[in-house]
């Protein structure tokens, strides 16, 4: 209850803010979304896999002795034995959790940043995708970008522009394409598929950023 009327609190206190800075147009570098470093951080996400509809797949999110979140796990193609309908496994997938207030779901608003930046560590070789969920009509709508990681086993800031995620549902492409609802994300998370063997990838934050040269998707 008390984290329920906190959000409430926090709605007024942004709305005031997004009102402050709409006048001023004020320049923000960057502003905190997500963060994985203690046990308290992960009240705010949710985790799920394959084995929610009786796969074989395994996955967890935990905080690290060195202070960071741990998404990891294996994935396993083997389809369940007892449920006929389901014809592909083999997924695990992490995201922010809803967050619930007295004025409804809260969401972020990320027109004024150009980027989303994501501090990361991959220990394989998978392939990840961030997956961004906003208030749209279609709730099984997400926006997906893969996660391009450089160094396997070092730490890294990815930026990845809020313009290049592309609208898929249930994991296929979309057409038409429809513009990102930016003014109202719900939810923002990473995913893996289809991909069989033990996977480990560590999150530190997550951020909406500009560079000195941007202002959300105008050019300085």
């Amino acid at each position: 209850m008390f984290g329920y009327l906190k959000r409430s609190l926090d709605v007024v206190k942004e709305q005031g803010s997004k009102i402050a800075k709409a006048n001023a147009f004020e320049w923000e570098k960057e502003q905190f979304l997500l963060k994985l470093n203690c046990k308290e951080d992960l009240k705010e996400w949710v985790s799920g896999c394959d084995k929610d509809i009786g796969g074989n797949s395994k996955a967890s999110l935990e905080i690290s002795p060195e202070g960071f979140g741990r998404f990891s796990g294996d994935i396993s193609l083997d389809l369940p034995k007892n449920n006929p309908i389901v014809k592909r496994s083999g997924y695990a997938a992490i995201r922010s959790a809803s967050r619930g207030s007295l004025f409804g779901l809260k969401v972020w608003d990320t027109t004024l940043f150009r980027y989303l930046a994501l501090r990361v560590k991959g220990n394989d070789d998978k392939k990840y995708f961030v997956n961004i969920q906003t208030d749209g009509p279609i709730p099984t709508d997400l926006y997906q970008h893969r996660l391009y990681l450089r160094n396997i086993g070092e730490w890294e800031n990815v930026m990845i522009p809020f313009k290049d995620f592309i609208l898929t549902n249930k994991g296929i492409i979309q057409d038409p394409q429809v513009i990102m609802y930016r003014e109202k994300v719900r939810t923002i998370g990473i995913s893996l598929l289809s991909q069989p063997g033990h996977f480990c990838l560590e999150i530190d934050w997550i951020k909406m950023m500009n560079t000195e040269n941007t202002f959300g998707d105008y050019d300085l």
